[in-house]
């Protein structure tokens, strides 16, 4: 086998059980927002004694959470897939088309997400952020490219 083929292969299943990883706590973390923002919801619907200002701002906390819950459901489930697409394509080399076509998009959300965070509040752990995961879905794409050309 050639060493690209072989750097590939080692790096595509290394960032694809990784993804794995992240995907899980995605999926884990999701879940426990989207059941926090509904208990927040349950909360505000008890309470009686609240300004219409306060419960304006509680309701609007609750949508928040609801929608950030699902992004992170949303992103944990896309981590998930790739992980497994990239994990059986490192076995598997006739099968590094999903994981191929998975790292575009992923490769492509990742630059949408520096580009709004620059438009955006722009701080330094964001920028780390936005790099690490351009970075990250680079990586992937190479190896997945790689086997796909050479393989």
């Amino acid at each position: 086998m050639d060493k690209k083929i072989k750097n590939a292969k080692s790096t595509l299943k290394i960032l694809g059980i990784l993804s794995i990883i992240l995907g899980a706590f995605g999926l884990i973390l999701g879940a426990v927002s989207i059941g926090g923002g509904g208990l927040l919801a349950g909360q505000v619907a008890a309470s009686g004694g609240m300004s219409s200002t306060d419960v304006d701002t509680a309701v609007t906390m609750t949508g928040l959470v609801l929608i950030a819950g699902i992004v992170l459901l949303a992103s944990g489930f896309f981590t998930l897939l790739l992980g497994i697409f990239s994990v059986r394509a490192s076995n598997d080399f006739s099968k590094v088309g999903p994981a191929y076509a998975l790292a575009i998009v992923n490769l492509f959300v990742s630059i949408v997400g520096i580009i709004v965070n620059f438009a955006g509040t722009m701080n330094v752990s964001s920028l780390l952020d936005g790099v690490v995961g351009v970075a990250f879905a680079a990586c992937i794409f190479w190896a997945a490219k790689t086997i796909r050309d050479n393989a």
